[in-house]
């Protein structure tokens, strides 16, 4: 931090403060919707198992932030690769700040950061797959930002559903377009991010 002058990495702080205060508005309005609550049979479930998967949908927006903000690290020029890297750094610090200014006692922000800490490890190793398989196919020969979109919300979409489904995905499960849907659009809403680096 010390080419990064302290005003600006206050306003770093604050900047990733907002970003992580977005990520519960964000799931929450993707879980209060009607087709989602109908393809999970929401009514059904015990609200143990509703808010796990609200619980879901947030640290797929997480994951979702890291690889995008590790994608515009790797394509900012040398002044600003600090400033990503602090903004990545700090956001998972940010989101769980925001959770116990909220009222989540602090065993709970504990497991919160196991958990996320968990799932970053394992988006990061399916994100690699996934961006080697991309590698050799021909839609993608000419297009590397379209192969590392692809990547990252294929990545993150498979995760959440086999979360969601406890594992139990079957082949043509409507919930996965809707998933992916909602990701791709999350996904265009971060893309002015890069035009404030390159």
């Amino acid at each position: 931090m010390s080419t990064i002058s302290k005003q600006t990495a206050e306003l770093l702080l604050k900047s990733s403060e907002s970003l992580a205060q977005l990520i519960p508005v964000v799931a929450f309005e993707f879980w209060q919707r009607k087709d989602f609550r109908i393809l999970v049979d929401f009514f059904r479930l015990s609200r143990t198992e509703q808010d796990r998967m609200f619980n879901e949908l947030e640290v797929s927006i997480i994951g979702l932030f890291d690889l995008y903000l590790a994608y515009i690290n790797s394509i900012a020029p040398p002044e600003y690769k600090k400033v990503v890297e602090i903004l990545q750094k700090e956001l998972i610090g940010s989101f769980l700040a925001f959770m116990s200014k909220n009222g989540v006692e602090k065993k709970y922000i504990e497991i919160w950061e196991k958990l996320i800490k968990i799932r970053l490890k394992k988006y990061w190793q399916h994100y690699k797959i996934s961006l080697k398989e991309a590698a050799a196919w021909k839609e993608f020969k000419d297009d590397n930002v379209l192969r590392v979109n692809w990547a990252r919300i294929e990545t993150i979409t498979i995760d959440c559903i086999t979360h969601i489904r406890r594992g139990k995905v079957k082949k043509g499960d409507p919930l996965w377009k809707l998933l992916r849907k909602w990701f791709i659009d999350f996904n265009a809403k971060l893309l002015p991010l890069e035009k404030l680096v390159i």
